[in-house]
């Protein structure tokens, strides 16, 4: 049992980071609340005496946000599908399917986790352009369908399932892909919400690669529709601030949301083998 002083420590540190964590969000929803005048001027104050939400007005009327905002949930949705179908189906060959090389394979599942992804950008965006795909959706959404960090924890997950439910269902003459749909995923719900929540979360805030290859304004996502307010010359902090808090709600939300699966899919595969 701990000691009080050493509980006052701990919770005096986690409020500590609490705070520090919390602060640039903070600041990020009141600037947004705030013109720039009083951005600008030289008496700004931390929280503003006055109020007002024509920064949010102008971002969703003067700016297409809204087609940002679906470009952003198309992609992000196709995504994590993608990934929940194609990265289950691997995991599952990579841990109930016994194979010649499967350890070969795993193991350069698991080196593509330490290539960086823009070493990978310009052979990509080479492939999209002979395929005509640049300043298309296909070419935001299949380069991602499968990725080796849901493939890692789904196969990782998957091991710590007992082997007799695939025997018993096989014995109740189950194949393989009934026993992955009846069995397997109903126990797997926390695994398969940790993987929807990172993908989401990626690329729901990826740049890079949207903004090599969309040059159309209406095929923008959310992360480079925003960055149109920020130039050299003239930075519209307000109209940045504004629609970032509009990109965070969901993203905020997902995780609320699913917070008890991410949660317990980071740590059920967390065994020895």
């Amino acid at each position: 049992m701990k000691r009080p002083a050493g509980r006052f420590g701990s919770a005096a540190w986690l409020t500590a980071v609490s705070v520090f964590a919390g602060l640039p969000v903070l600041w990020m929803v009141l600037t947004s609340f705030q013109t720039m005048d009083q951005l600008l001027g030289t008496g700004h104050e931390l929280i503003p005496s006055s109020l007002t939400v024509d920064a949010y007005r102008e971002v969703t009327t003067r700016f297409p946000f809204g087609q940002w905002f679906l470009n952003s949930v198309l992609v992000s949705g196709a995504v994590v599908a993608g990934n929940l179908v194609f990265d289950t189906l691997a995991a599952y060959g990579l841990s109930r399917v016994r194979f010649r090389g499967q350890k070969a394979v795993f193991t350069l599942i698991l080196a593509t986790l330490m290539i960086p992804t823009q070493v990978i950008l310009v052979p990509l965006y080479l492939t999209m352009r002979d395929l005509g795909w640049v300043d298309t959706y296909w070419a935001l959404i299949i380069p991602f369908l499968a990725s080796p960090t849901g493939i890692f924890l789904l196969r990782q997950h998957f091991v710590t399932l007992p082997v007799q439910l695939d025997e018993a269902a096989s014995i109740d003459g189950a194949g393989r892909l009934r026993t992955l749909v009846s069995i397997l995923l109903p126990n797997s719900w926390a695994a398969l919400g940790t993987v929807a929540v990172l993908k989401f979360m990626w690329t729901w805030g990826e740049f890079a690669w949207p903004s090599l290859v969309t040059n159309n304004e209406l095929l923008r996502t959310l992360p480079v529709g925003l960055a149109r307010f920020q130039n050299q010359f003239n930075p519209r902090w307000d109209l940045l601030m504004a629609g970032s808090v509009l990109a965070a709600i969901p993203v905020v939300l997902g995780f609320v949301l699913l917070q008890r699966f991410f949660v317990r899919g980071l740590t059920g595969g967390a065994v020895k083998e």
